[in-house]
């Protein structure tokens, strides 16, 4: 499982072990894309295919197959790129709100960038946890965003520091914005994916959202559509992301 921008693996902790006690016989991996939590130190080109390559790897050092893959927003699109790069790895493939194509500007991406702006605008070294959450909170960040954020922030002697790589970071965004991978899903079979979109506040433009479900309407991938979620449908919807996953993992043979 794959988080987003700014996440870590361990966001999906609660849903992975639900996912393993209805699906016995599967494991789960949370892991930490480049730049993120304990995925610190890697080398440039920081960029969509990169990431693909790292999970690759961690992949083949695993004792157990991966059999399936599932990535949130950004995660989502680096489950895309390993489709990409080793057509067939896995079986089942699921992508949570992210969008396949060139993203548009919006409200959620103009969200991420301010955040990574503040971000750069800290300090490398940080007196507390208290002092991060009072910085971001001035810049008038939603509360529980705040919160999510300061997961990031570990002690590291008499100080603190983010454990992000905000560098790689921001070539990743700009990868992950500018990377097209619509015509990996309309020319090449992905096995089965599955596609969720949230219903509310998508990062999925309308015209991307058409594009997928003509797809969808094709047999080329599914699309589900979670309508009381927004694009952190895994928080919002939780229930419903984890019986789609379930089902998913239940019928990947």
């Amino acid at each position: 499982m794959l988080h987003g921008v700014f996440g870590m693996g361990t966001n999906f902790r609660t849903i992975a072990g639900r996912l393993c006690e209805q699906n016995p016989g599967w494991a789960v991996v949370l892991a930490d894309l480049r730049g993120h939590g304990q995925s610190q130190g890697f080398l440039p080109p920081h960029t969509l295919p990169a990431a693909a390559a790292d999970v690759l790897r961690l992949a083949g050092t695993l004792e157990l197959p991966v059999h399936a893959i599932a990535g949130h927003s950004f995660g989502g699109k680096v489950v895309l790129a390993t489709l990409a790069e080793q057509p067939g790895w896995v079986r089942t493939a699921f992508v949570l709100d992210s969008d396949p194509g060139v993203a548009q500007y919006d409200a959620a991406s103009s969200l991420v960038l301010r955040v990574l702006e503040a971000l750069e605008a800290l300090p490398t070294v940080l007196p507390s946890r208290e002092y991060f959450q009072t910085e971001l909170t001035a810049r008038e960040f939603p509360s529980a965003i705040v919160a999510w954020l300061a997961m990031n922030v570990r002690r590291d002697g008499d100080s603190y520091s983010l454990r992000l790589d905000l560098p790689a970071i921001r070539s990743l965004l700009e990868d992950y914005r500018t990377r097209d991978y619509f015509p990996l899903l309309e020319e090449h079979p992905c096995g089965a994916l599955h596609y969720l979109i949230a219903g509310k506040g998508s990062a999925l433009g309308a015209a991307s959202q058409d594009r997928v479900m003509a797809l969808a309407a094709r047999g080329q991938l599914t699309a589900h559509t979670l309508v009381n979620a927004g694009h952190w449908l895994h928080v919002d919807d939780s229930e419903g992301v984890l019986k789609l996953l379930s089902a998913g993992l239940a019928a990947t043979r």
